[in-house]
């Protein structure tokens, strides 16, 4: 169910409301609606037409007035021949097919960007946390360089500088907030809330899902949508060119009547038929274009699929390090400079350490906790884009 003001957001809430709320989901579900009333449309068999004729009338001499006049009313339509309608049909059932294709290429689309936003919103609380923590042990260190200049054994120049590193937290510290306050907005606006309905994102960003191999995921790319679109669209192709078909075929036209005879004074029925001319040769034209059409949608169908190979590599290649670089992160750099800067610290306290390499390793300590979460996101986002290409975004929580 939807997060309620006030409380937290998982992902599976983020998604859902996306795709429950979004106008772009709302607008896929009304095209699919017009192009099955379309088919409907195009499938109907040519409509009887009424008509009527008046001769003899208005004339000169004997056909002066309406004495002369002939009346004439006509019932006819066209017989389509061929296999048109049926041809009609199965082109309208395909576009109903590919709307339905474009909403679902929407959908996940959607699921994907709204794990995105999401992902950028537990990072974003996660830096404001450590820029938090970053502002205290400034203001602490900056307390600690002021005793020591009170008594003599540092600089004043030293406590200076503290207190610029400390002013450059408390502005890192604003920063992380609004950059949290936008990520939320971002995350809301996808469910087309004017602010955020929820007071934070719950979810393990440094928990990396694991990811099926290579193999198995190529394996996957025939479900994207963008491919079975493609497909669908050399079938609509291949539809249209047995309609063009179809069209070598005349269609026949018929009618009957009743003629009203003024002059005698007697009714009379009357029937017809015809037929267009040339045919044959305005269908072959048809039809060689309808051919280039579905060669050319045969030819995009693959280039799509090789390029969809290929960025899923890429992004394979991509994710596998981005754990790398995390895992690096988490296990050993953090670890060490957690250990250098309270060795540091003890070692200023005693005198054996300047000002400047208390700084240093403060600052190191605080870029390697961003880069450890730039990591997790790297690794969320590319997992996101994974999904989106083997169709299955939305399926992995943080």
């Amino acid at each position: 169910m939807p997060a309620a003001a006030g409380e937290m957001l998982t992902l599976p809430q983020a998604v859902d409301r996306a795709l429950a709320h979004n106008p772009a989901i709302r607008a896929g579900d009304q095209t699919i609606v017009a192009a099955e009333r379309q088919a409907e449309l195009t499938g109907l068999a040519p409509p009887w037409v009424v008509g009527a004729d008046v001769e003899n009338v208005g004339g000169t001499g004997s056909v002066s007035g309406i004495r002369a006049a002939e009346t004439t009313l006509r019932l006819g339509r066209v017989i389509e021949r061929g296999g048109k309608r049926e041809a009609r049909q199965a082109v309208g059932a395909l576009d109903v097919q590919r709307s339905h294709a474009a909403r679902e290429q929407v959908r996940l689309g959607m699921a994907a960007e709204a794990h995105r936003r999401f992902i950028e919103v537990l990072a974003d609380q996660m830096r404001a946390d450590v820029a938090a923590q970053n502002f205290a042990i400034a203001r602490e260190l900056t307390a600690a360089v002021h005793r020591w200049v009170q008594a003599g054994r540092s600089p004043e120049s030293e406590f200076d500088l503290m207190r610029i590193a400390q002013e450059q937290a408390d502005i890192e510290v604003e920063h992380a907030a609004h950059e949290l306050a936008g990520g939320k907005v971002s995350l809301a606006a996808l469910w087309n809330a004017a602010e955020p309905d929820f007071d934070a994102a719950e979810g393990e960003l440094f928990e990396l899902p694991a990811v099926a191999p290579y193999e198995v995921l190529v394996a996957r790319l025939p479900d994207n949508p963008i491919l079975r679109a493609l497909d669908l669209d050399t079938r609509t192709s291949q539809a249209r060119g047995r309609l063009a078909a179809a069209g070598a075929k005349p269609d026949m036209t018929v009618h009957v009547g009743v003629r009203r005879l003024s002059v005698f004074n007697d009714t009379a029925l009357i029937a017809g038929v015809s037929f267009p001319l040339g045919s044959s040769s305005r269908s072959a034209l048809d039809v060689a274009r309808v051919a280039a059409e579905t060669e050319a949608a045969e030819a995009r169908a693959q280039a799509q699929q090789a390029e969809l190979r290929q960025r899923l590599f890429t992004t394979y290649q991509e994710l596998l390090h981005a754990r790398t670089a995390f895992e690096a992160h988490r296990d050993r750099m953090i670890p060490q400079a957690e250990n250098a800067l309270a060795v540091t610290r003890k070692g200023f306290d005693a005198g054996h350490f300047s000002f400047l390499a208390l700084s240093q390793a403060q600052r190191t300590l605080l870029e390697l906790r961003n880069a450890q979460i730039d990591a997790a996101v790297r690794y969320h986002t590319l997992l996101a884009d994974i999904e989106q290409m083997t169709a299955a975004a939305g399926v992995s929580s943080p």
